[in-house]
């Protein structure tokens, strides 16, 4: 799987766009959960939520919109 196949991923709570959240330095090393797994930013819910390796949705973090 390569990195453009994972950049993005559809929020399972929302079905809105979920865009792969990176290190700051490196812009590259994926941010993960205390599970180990990739964390995206919800576009449409402004929260994070995370992607277990086999597809399902694994935790999500909800926050208050701005």
């Amino acid at each position: 799987m390569g990195y453009k196949d994972i950049k993005h991923k559809t929020c399972p709570e929302d079905e809105g766009d979920g865009i792969l959240l990176v290190d700051v330095e490196t812009e590259m090393i994926p941010k993960r959960d205390k599970n180990g797994h990739k964390q995206y930013y919800c576009l449409e819910g402004h929260h994070t939520f995370s992607e277990d390796e086999d597809g399902t949705d694994g935790q999500h973090d909800r926050r208050k919109k701005r």
